[in-house]
């Protein structure tokens, strides 16, 4: 447990303190939703506090109107990119950092939680002017991140789940971490409504539904399972009772088409579907299936069961959470939790369609058991 001023320490020890804490997780969505679970324990320990959250302007729909956050500060990353080629728009991206600054400091946090562990999160704490700014310690403060924060937690091992390691904030906070609350996310309730006409459309009368996602961000394509093994998982899904529903978003629809194409058939191919509509597919799919990327952790965030495929990122670090699952890695791959030696030992070369038929047979089987209890 960290050492922290007396006020504050005696303040987290009281539910109905009201405090103001700033988290800071500014991306990617998978991180966003593996952050959200230690968030809703603060929450819960502190019911009446001040819970602001900034977030990059490309996730803020994640987060927006979730009942356990008082609200988001936008960090424009999205718009000052566009406008930073152009000098001419110089002097809007001043003016922008500067309202942001503003908003960050009006709202006089007492304490700022930095989960993302970069120079530009810890920028971020220093500039809402908190007194104390809690971070990581070790391989988890990159850039230099460490000179930002007041008082540091320990990484753990490399090879620490994500989810696990942002919950180590909240035990050194002296918060109690049991299992977090369980509740709907409220993107999903906005895609709903095109959910269901994407399923009527493309399922019919299907009482089961499985997402299957071939995608990942443009930044990150090592993370694309095969199209060839997707399309082995969607043909057994179909031959067990499930309609395949091949999900894609921007730069993705190749890759869909070909699972698709790969499966005979079996599977069926979606539109393309922005955030809240992917969230509400999977709020009613029995399964997902897919590599480890956004999507991945969205169906973990609103209870779909997973079947995640890794190549070139540790199963452990950034495995399924909170839902039942099975993990699908090379034999024999030793993974090491550091992403530029785990990228080294390969993609998903050593996969193969039996090992992933009999993972989905596993999983599938461990559902059945638990509808009949």
């Amino acid at each position: 447990m960290l050492v922290l001023p007396p006020s504050l320490t005696q303040a987290l020890r009281d539910p109905a303190a009201r405090l103001t804490i700033l988290v800071v997780r500014l991306g990617a969505l998978g991180d966003i939703l593996r952050t959200l679970p230690a968030v809703r324990l603060i929450r819960r320990g502190l019911p009446r506090s001040s819970i602001w959250w900034v977030v990059d302007d490309r996730w803020q729909v994640a987060l927006a109107d979730h009942p356990d956050l008082s609200g988001l500060v936008t960090w424009p990353r999205r718009a000052w990119a566009r406008q930073l080629p152009s000098p001419m728009r110089w002097p809007a991206i001043v003016a922008s950092a500067r309202a942001v600054v503003g908003e960050l400091r009006a709202l006089r946090p007492d304490l700022v939680l930095d989960f993302h562990g970069n120079a530009r999160s810890g920028l971020i704490g220093r500039l809402s002017g908190a007194a104390v700014r809690v971070g990581y310690a070790g391989h988890q403060a990159k850039e230099g991140n460490r000179w930002f924060s007041t008082h540091r937690v320990p990484a753990g091992a490399r090879r620490t789940p994500r989810l696990e390691r942002n919950l180590e904030l909240v035990r050194a906070l002296g918060l109690p971490d049991g299992p977090p609350p369980v509740g709907p996310l409220p993107l999903a309730r906005a895609g709903r409504a095109a959910a269901d006409r994407i399923v009527a459309e493309s399922c019919g009368s299907a009482q089961a539904i499985a997402v299957v996602n071939p995608g990942s961000s443009a930044a990150q394509t090592y993370k694309r399972p095969p199209a060839a093994l997707l399309a082995v998982a969607a043909t057994r899904l179909a031959e067990r009772g499930a309609v395949p529903l091949v999900v894609w978003g921007p730069g993705e629809e190749p890759a869909a088409r070909r699972v698709v194409e790969l499966s005979g058939g079996a599977a069926r191919l979606a539109p393309a579907t922005d955030l809240p509509t992917l969230a509400a597919l999977l709020e009613r799919a029995r399964l997902y299936v897919g590599g480890d990327s956004g999507p991945l952790h969205l169906a973990c965030a609103v209870g779909c069961p997973a079947l995640a495929l890794y190549g070139a990122t540790d199963p452990v670090v950034n495995g399924p959470w909170g839902v039942a699952c099975r993990a699908v890695f090379p034999e024999g791959r030793r993974y090491t939790g550091v992403k530029r030696l785990d990228r080294r030992a390969g993609d998903f070369e050593g996969i193969s369609g039996p090992q992933v038929c009999a993972a989905l047979d596993a999983l599938l089987a461990e559902l059945d058991d638990e509808g009949t209890r």
